[in-house]
């Protein structure tokens, strides 16, 4: 069984998500494990917009890239 290789986007939190989306691609990651910093991912928006898990599943998906965690420190 192979497992999913991912990157974490904590330390690109400078970056704008679709960015390191962009960059995690095309250095061949499967997904990204992704940081509640940044523009990568706001609980606040997430909770108070029914359509904001939904643009960064599609931004994932433009970049086929999954997604496994989300992490908070």
């Amino acid at each position: 069984m192979t497992r999913p290789i991912t990157l974490f986007t904590g330390q690109w939190a400078d970056l704008p998500f679709e960015e390191v989306c962009r960059l995690a691609s095309e250095w061949g990651y499967d997904g990204l494990e992704i940081a509640c910093w940044g523009d990568h991912f706001e609980v606040d928006k997430a909770l108070a917009d029914d359509s904001y898990i939904e643009r960064k599943k599609e931004t994932l998906a433009k970049y086929n890239l999954g997604v496994w965690t989300i992490s908070h420190h």
